[in-house]
């Protein structure tokens, strides 16, 4: 197979910090359509005690509670202690690492599917190929949509001037929903939480390069989409 779209929902942050929320929304509306729980979803984020930091772990947790078939990568099993200087990551760090490392440590007993290891690419589109979906971990400050022709970070400041670092060199995390890939083109879509447009491209190599940037972990959650509904 050489190209694959998914269709998914087009959901916009509504704040500076729930980029990864919006992803979280765009996999589990496509996947329950309108028997998705609005209540249970608030319920479920309101119990997870992140409040304006949400780390991919998060997310996981959330999947579980919704019982989807799911498995979350990342290179760090819990919070690495370099982070504390980054201007991303500073404002919250203390805060953070003891919450986040004790969702690691319990996330065995809580049914978490959490495995250490990175992700190729060829890995990505096997599994895209396969009927998942992933959201992606990503630094926005070396992501560049084809089809908008500019910098992430350009229409991401409109929301998030506070959390990402004013130099285009540093790190500013951010998720996407990945939802397919132009092999002739060498190119991944992606829905972007921070934009408008409902659909974003990028070539391969600037998406490899996003996603393995120093703060990523490189994070990436696996969904499979099965039917809900």
């Amino acid at each position: 197979m050489f190209h694959l779209q998914i269709e998914l929902p087009h959901i916009k942050q509504r704040t500076d910090w729930d980029c990864g929320l919006a992803c979280c929304l765009m996999v589990l509306k496509k996947i329950f359509g309108k028997k998705f729980d609005d209540a249970k979803y608030e319920k479920i984020c309101a119990t997870r005690n992140f409040g304006t930091s949400v780390w991919t772990i998060d997310i996981a947790s959330i999947f579980t509670e919704f019982k989807l078939d799911y498995v979350f990568y990342t290179l760090t099993l819990g919070v690495d202690p370099s982070y504390e200087g980054n201007s991303f990551y500073k404002r919250t760090f203390n805060v953070d690492e003891m919450r986040v490392n004790s969702l690691f440590t319990v996330a065995p007993y809580l049914g978490l599917k959490v495995e250490k290891r990175s992700i190729s690419l060829e890995e990505i589109i096997s599994k895209l190929i396969k009927g998942y979906i992933a959201i992606v971990l990503v630094n926005s400050n070396a992501l560049v949509c084809n089809w908008c022709e500019v910098f992430t970070p350009n229409k991401l400041r409109i929301l998030a001037d506070c959390l990402c670092p004013s130099s285009p060199r540093e790190y500013c995390g951010h998720y996407i929903v990945l939802c397919g890939f132009d092999a002739a083109k060498r190119s991944v879509y992606y829905k972007n939480p921070s934009f408008n447009e409902d659909l974003c491209c990028t070539k391969f190599d600037m998406f490899e390069s996003a996603r393995h940037s120093y703060g990523t972990d490189d994070d990436i959650i696996f969904i499979k989409l099965e039917d809900h509904t």
